[in-house]
């Protein structure tokens, strides 16, 4: 068994797989350096690599959120956007906002169960990137540059259960009493999550059919998030 085995050892069989897959390796402009396993991008300290969050919308200007299953290896059964993962040094994706939207797509059906091709990346607008570090445990990190996404349309959803153990539409203010909980210890949210929230995601609500309008293209340096 090598190491790199013994670190998922009794963790979900499907989760390790997705474990061995090749992260994209950048600096802190996102830069293309090199690649490495999920695994070691995410252990003890990690390596900073490429991800994505999708904001998905519906016609109600709903933000769909998802409580990730406890088969998850980093950051099980906390609650987060629509849709997060990472891009891979595969197919394409490794080609900045374009290879980051393919892994979206690719994503957005092996999580929620959305049909190939009832998303396209022309649906999927490009907000901004955020570079962040949040700890998960002793174990387990995550040190990502972010790409974040949003959509709005009234899609048919089928979550995979490996993946997400439930799924919810919420207004601004049901967010917020969500938060709340989990100031109390009652809920957790995801840490890129909680940035997004904090420091986007109003934007993105009130411009939400005219998201054109506050893309950018800075890296938002977050630091390290506790």
């Amino acid at each position: 068994m090598t190491g790199v085995d013994s670190e998922l050892k009794g963790y979900d069989q499907a989760q390790r797989e997705m474990m061995e897959e090749n992260c994209i390796i950048v600096d802190r402009d996102d830069q293309v350096i090199g690649q490495d396993s999920k695994v070691k991008c995410h252990l003890n300290e990690g390596k900073l690599h490429r991800a994505f969050s999708v904001l998905l919308f519906n016609s109600d200007n709903e933000l769909l959120i998802q409580q990730r299953a406890d088969e998850k290896i980093t950051f099980p059964s906390i609650w987060a956007n629509s849709c997060c993962s990472h891009p891979l040094y595969q197919d394409g994706e490794e080609e900045g906002i374009k290879g980051a939207k393919r892994a979206a797509i690719r994503k957005l059906t092996q999580e929620l169960g959305i049909k190939n091709g009832e998303v396209e990346s022309e649906d999927l607008t490009f907000i901004t990137k955020m570079h962040y570090k949040a700890r998960a445990d002793e174990k387990w990190i995550e040190h990502e540059v972010d790409y974040i996404f949003a959509m709005k349309r009234n899609i048919q959803i089928d979550p995979n259960a490996n993946e997400i153990q439930e799924t919810r539409y919420v207004n601004s203010e049901q967010l917020n009493e969500l938060f709340e909980k989990s100031e109390d210890g009652g809920v957790k949210i995801g840490p890129w999550f909680r940035l997004i929230r904090d420091n986007f995601l109003d934007k993105i609500w009130i411009n939400i059919d005219s998201l054109d309008n506050i893309r950018d293209k800075k890296v938002h340096h977050m630091g390290e998030v506790i």
